[in-house]
């Protein structure tokens, strides 16, 4: 397999004008997507404070007023969290304050809080 991509000439490589690097052993007259598809990017606004809070009512699945670490990691996750568990378990190691593994009404504030300085925009 290696002669395939021996085979490529240097004056083939320099035909390409994306300006894409490809590393060393890779076809490059090979086409390839850009990141993002459409090479431009897109602009990203901060989620305000009464997003956050509409996010977090709309994950308490069963309606009881307290938010479970399992509702905060679904919370959490459809904020883009790349490790929803991890950050649904340092929300409540943040916010709850009894201790009883929920965030209720009085720790809500605080879980906004927390959340709105972890920078999460939406795209």
């Amino acid at each position: 397999m290696m002669h395939i991509f021996s085979s490529i000439t240097s004056t083939q490589n320099s035909n390409l004008d994306d300006g894409a690097f490809v590393p060393k052993g890779i076809d490059k007259a090979c086409p390839r997507a850009t990141w993002p598809a459409t090479g431009k990017k897109r602009a990203s606004v901060p989620i305000t404070e009464e997003q956050v809070r509409g996010i977090f009512h709309r994950y308490d699945t069963n309606r009881d007023g307290l938010l479970s670490k399992q509702e905060l990691k679904n919370a959490f996750a459809s904020l883009g969290s790349r490790m929803p568990g991890v950050r649904a378990w340092l929300a409540l190691q943040h916010a709850d304050v009894n201790g009883d593994g929920y965030i209720n009404e009085a720790e809500f504030d605080k879980l906004v809080k927390y959340t709105l300085k972890r920078g999460y925009k939406f795209n």
